[in-house]
């Protein structure tokens, strides 16, 4: 499906996207009808709120970034929301400039779209920085302050890698992605690309504002102790 200039482009089919929408009805936080607002609520004043504490630092960390290597100091890309709707998303950029050319061509060698590397080359010396202490990720307020994106819920996926996964798994598409996750909490980086859908699947399951209140948690201390989400 294409896109107005007032409409987002949505990438899954009619079909698709009501079968996501009678799935959703199946599972146990659709009958919880205070939730939806209760999470839309926290969203929104966290994500204002956190965001005041970033526009502080981040004069000092665009001066750090720009320092540290050519290239501008935000990165774009366009992720895959709920109910296959595009929104962008935005990251400091924490590796060089050629960078997504780079894993692109990399991914397209493998035929594995969902590519990740163990100490990877091309992430900066800033970058390794703002990784570590997972302040590269907070941009993605202004994602979850519009709506587009939630604090908790599964990561966003590109869109070659939206069209890898299964009928199955496109049903973590019927929630809106989050900035952080079971998956992140549960050791993202020891996990596979199955087990990291499991622990999606999981997160619908059992849904709840006490379990967001636990993955938020399970962040913060990941943070602190520099594990990084």
């Amino acid at each position: 499906m294409g896109k107005t200039k007032h409409e987002k482009r949505i990438i899954f089919d009619d079909a698709l996207i009501a079968e996501l929408k009678e799935k959703k009805k199946t599972y146990p936080f659709y009958s919880k009808h205070y939730y939806p607002g209760f999470k839309r609520l926290a969203d929104f004043v966290i994500g204002i709120f956190v965001l005041i504490v970033l526009l502080i630092l981040l004069p000092f960390v665009a001066i750090a970034i720009k320092l540290d290597s050519k290239g501008p100091v935000f990165f774009i890309q366009e992720r895959i929301g709920m109910y296959g709707e595009v929104f962008k998303v935005y990251k400091l950029r924490t590796m060089c400039v050629n960078a997504e050319a780079m894993i692109q061509h990399e991914a397209a060698s493998e035929g594995n779209p969902f590519v990740q590397r163990e100490n990877d080359d091309r992430v900066t010396r800033v970058g390794r920085v703002l990784r570590k202490l997972s302040i590269d990720e907070l941009p993605q307020l202004f994602c979850v302050v519009k709506g587009d994106m939630s604090f908790i819920g599964p990561r966003p996926f590109i869109e070659k890698e939206v069209e890898q996964l299964t009928r199955d798994h496109q049903f973590r598409h019927m929630i809106k992605p989050g900035l952080t996750g079971l998956a992140q909490v549960s050791g993202r980086g020891d996990l596979n690309q199955e087990e990291r859908f499991q622990k999606d699947m999981e997160y619908l399951e059992k849904l709840s504002a006490w379990l967001d209140i636990q993955i938020l948690w399970k962040t913060i201390i990941n943070v602190i102790f520099s594990s990084g989400i």
